[in-house]
């Protein structure tokens, strides 16, 4: 007959099958009481800001959608990008590196 776990005898252990330390209660309590200070000393003894919810108006969504519509419109005017016909675009692979590519995408926009 194989001996209980701690984890099987419902019992918490001090020390899991891994060997990691096991922290249940006041150790949790501990840990989360040291990160506090620690942070208040990084901190110069300020308490950790509270966040503020992020709101999203229609602002961001504008912004948003412009930016889409550009970089859209950007990557359609691309030459490995053609429109032949019923509108359906046709893209082939390129036969540049990567960094040809980006150092192009640059110049491009460089000059406008």
């Amino acid at each position: 007959m194989k001996p209980k776990t701690g984890f099987e005898s419902g019992s918490s252990p001090t020390i899991s099958e891994s060997g990691a330390p096991v922290l249940t209660g006041r150790g949790l309590q501990t840990v989360r009481d040291r990160i506090l200070r620690a942070f208040e000393q990084v901190h110069g003894g300020q308490p950790a800001p509270e966040k503020q919810p992020q709101v999203y108006t229609e602002t961001h969504a504008e912004r948003f959608h412009q930016r889409a519509k550009e970089l859209s419109m950007r990557a359609l005017s691309s030459p490995h990008i053609s429109k032949p016909c019923n509108g359906v675009f046709e893209v082939t692979v390129p036969t540049e590196s990567a960094e040809e590519l980006i150092r192009e995408a640059l110049w491009r926009q460089n000059r406008k």
